[in-house]
C-alpha cells in the first residue's frame, strides 16, 4: 500500500496507470487501485451492476455505461461506444 502526501499526487498518478499498458512483462501484473472501504466497496459493486443491466436494456448498442469517479464520489456515466469500421476491398 502507498500513501501519498496529498490528494493532488494521487490523482496524478491514478490519472497515469494506463501508461503501465505498455511497460515490460515484468512490471506487467501490477494493478493499482483505489484503497476504499466496505461501504464503499459494496457502493461500488451496486453500481456496477446498475451499469451491466443499463448496458444490457439498452437495445441499440449506442452507448455503454461505466462507473467512474473516485470511492464515495462514484457514479454511472454514459459513454458512445465505438464501433469498428471495416472497409472491405475487392
Amino acid at each position: 500500500m502507498v500513501q501519498f502526501a496529498s490528494y493532488s499526487i494521487k490523482n496524478l498518478v491514478m490519472e497515469s496507470l494506463y501508461k503501465l499498458r505498455n511497460v515490460d512483462k515484468k512490471f506487467a501484473g501490477i494493478n493499482v487501485a483505489h484503497d476504499m472501504t466496505p461501504k464503499e466497496r459494496s457502493e461500488c459493486k451496486k453500481l456496477v451492476s446498475e451499469a451491466k443491466q443499463k448496458e444490457a436494456d439498452d437495445s441499440s448498442g449506442e452507448y455503454m455505461y461505466r462507473v467512474r469517479g473516485y470511492p464515495g464520489k462514484m457514479r454511472i456515466v454514459q459513454i458512445k461506444a465505438r464501433r469498428s469500421t471495416q472497409v472491405l476491398r475487392p
